[in-house]
């Protein structure tokens, strides 16, 4: 990767996280630390961003900026697990697919993995379609087909009728979803608003792959988006508290993928 497009994509992932460290940074472009640090060093001289301690952010959001506070909020939980739960799932995706894609903070992840790939994306976040957008390097990166609707402030998400009546109009190969909480029996979640677009994305697509963090299992929320039995893939961290529902999970014909637990530093 040149400097130029290195560079371009540490931008790109500011757009959607508070703050980059230097570890994270070297881990995601594979890079040398002294490397990254030059890299730093010269997006800072050229105001781009801010030094922060060990890392760097973005100098100013300024008023273009299209994630809401409470979408940032939850970003900034378990995002190590989210990332390592969303690259596990990408490596499913081949080229020429079709993938429907919810608005949740781990399938958001997925942008960074999905985004040099020959695919078609369906997708009802402004948020991912701006992400895949800013990372792809070309137009032969993946194609964004966003759903029309009206906008769910909280979540940056299009809702409503108009949504739906998008997401019938396609076929795809995958859904790819994300939830508030799972147990062996159900896939829950708190948004209420954007459960009809995400039942139609189930029904649309040919298989079901759920992508949540360990912090879901074993929780339920307050509306019920799915029986387990109606996933294909279920793609979670490896947890031993959580085994006895993953066992259950996989005991329903759910292909249960654990993804080994990432570092903390």
């Amino acid at each position: 990767m040149s400097r130029r497009e290195r560079q371009r994509q540490i931008l790109a992932c500011l757009e959607s996280l508070p703050e980059l460290s230097l570890v994270e940074a070297c881990e995601r472009f594979d890079a040398s630390s002294a490397t990254i640090r030059r890299d730093f060093v010269q997006l800072a001289e050229q105001g781009q961003v801010a030094r922060t301690w060990g890392g760097i952010r973005l100098a100013s959001r300024g008023a273009l900026d299209l994630s809401p506070p409470a979408f940032m909020e939850r970003l900034g939980a378990q995002t190590q697990e989210k990332r390592a739960v969303a690259q596990a799932a990408s490596q499913i995706l081949k080229d020429g697919d079709v993938v429907m894609i919810d608005g949740g903070t781990t399938t958001f992840q997925l942008a960074e993995f999905i985004a040099h790939k020959r695919i078609r994306v369906i997708t009802n976040s402004l948020m991912f379609a701006h992400a895949i957008d800013r990372l792809r390097a070309s137009k032969l990166g993946a194609e964004i087909c966003l759903t029309g609707g009206l906008l769910e402030p909280q979540s940056g998400v299009v809702v409503g009728p108009l949504a739906e009546e998008s997401i019938r109009r396609y076929r795809a190969n995958w859904a790819f979803l994300s939830a508030a909480g799972v147990d062996g029996d159900t896939v829950t979640n708190y948004n209420e608003a954007v459960l009809g677009s995400e039942h139609l994305m189930i029904q649309q697509s040919e298989k079901v792959a759920l992508l949540v963090d360990s912090a879901k299992i074993g929780r339920r929320a307050m509306c019920e988006l799915c029986r387990v039995e109606e996933l294909d893939y279920f793609f979670t961290v490896d947890d031993r508290i959580h085994s006895p529902a993953l066992d259950r999970i996989a005991a329903s014909g759910v292909e249960v993928v654990r993804v080994k637990r990432p570092s903390e530093d």
